[in-house]
């Protein structure tokens, strides 16, 4: 059977309840009122973090990579205690029939994939940047800033640098000016973190050498007050950022996305922590069980350096063991 292309509902603002209701009015085919109401509310949820993150205000141009975003939003909400695992799979549900009633797979994400799921099931899923992936991404920013000149290419390749270095978040990475880095070598990181959370880091080498290159970068080209140039506010840097992305998929055909740099650094830490790999790049199975040692004390760690509460979140960035 042949599928009927419909237009994906996307010029209304659907922060709006009336918009977000008339959405979810269309897609619940049993018009049964609960379900509307979640619909209503998911579709209402996902529109204001898109446009609060990303100054995004038609879901038609929704990318996967927002989808993503999303998830790892509702992952932090639940690690804080704002909701709870039922209600982020309820959320997923919800937009999930969206986009299957609209023929949008590409948007569809996994509540189990991103360790969301109700019960105490997890997929080990590797979802960091391999070295190669980030290599070329870092060489295609590289020779767009050289190409042209545009000093976001190269302020954007050391915040990924920086991600991929010290395990911040994209807003986190976007905002760093290097006056972090105190005296003692604490790496202490406030801006863009959850509540204005203060997290101390104990720093490396290799992070205080990035932090200088940053600090070099932004006086050089007059950057007064982090990565991002000083003609553009965060939103905008986010969209230039996601459309680099965009941009580096269709010109090499490679996936790239920021959050994965963060899956990197938790599995590199456990690799340091523990001298061998984390279940979820050791193969783990029922029939091939990874037994972890001293895993509490190595994931509570982890969790801490990536600003999290909880040690079960590592999960979604380690895998699990026997």
């Amino acid at each position: 059977m042949q599928k009927v292309k419909r237009n994906f509902v996307g010029e209304n603002n659907l922060t709006r309840k009336a918009a977000s209701f008339r959405l979810a009015t269309e897609v619940v085919k049993s018009a049964n009122e609960g379900t509307i109401q979640k619909v209503a509310q998911a579709a209402r949820m996902l529109a204001e973090f898109v446009n609060n993150e990303y100054d995004l205000k038609n879901l038609a141009k929704l990318e996967s990579n927002h989808m993503e975003d999303f998830a790892d939003n509702l992952l932090e909400r639940l690690d804080s205690g704002e909701i709870s695992r039922g209600h982020a799979t309820n959320i997923i549900s919800a937009l999930n029939s969206v986009f299957n009633y609209y023929y949008r797979d590409d948007l569809k994400i996994s509540a189990r994939g991103y360790g969301l799921n109700r019960g105490t099931r997890f997929n080990n899923t590797d979802k960091s940047i391999s070295d190669e992936n980030h290599q070329k991404f870092s060489e295609y920013l590289s020779d767009k800033f050289n190409a042209s000149g545009d000093v976001r290419y190269e302020a954007l390749r050391l915040q990924v640098e920086l991600q991929r270095s010290a395990g911040l978040r994209f807003k986190e990475s976007a905002l760093l000016s290097g006056k972090e880095l105190r005296k003692n070598n604490n790496l202490e990181i406030r801006k863009g973190t959850k509540g204005g959370q203060l997290r101390t880091i104990d720093s490396t080498e290799a992070q205080r050498k990035l932090i200088s290159d940053i600090k070099n970068f932004r006086k050089e080209y007059n950057l007064t007050r982090s990565l991002i140039p000083d003609n553009l506010f965060f939103k905008e840097w986010s969209r230039f950022a996601y459309n680099v992305v965009k941009d580096f998929k269709r010109e090499t055909g490679l996936k790239y996305n920021f959050h994965g740099n963060r899956h990197y650094y938790a599995q590199k830490r456990y690799k340091e922590l523990t001298g061998h790999e984390p279940p979820v790049k050791a193969g783990f199975s029922k029939k091939n069980p990874v037994k972890e040692e001293k895993s509490f004390e190595v994931r509570l760690k982890i969790s801490e350096e990536l600003g999290h509460h909880r040690i079960d979140i590592t999960s979604y960035y380690l895998g699990r063991g026997k």
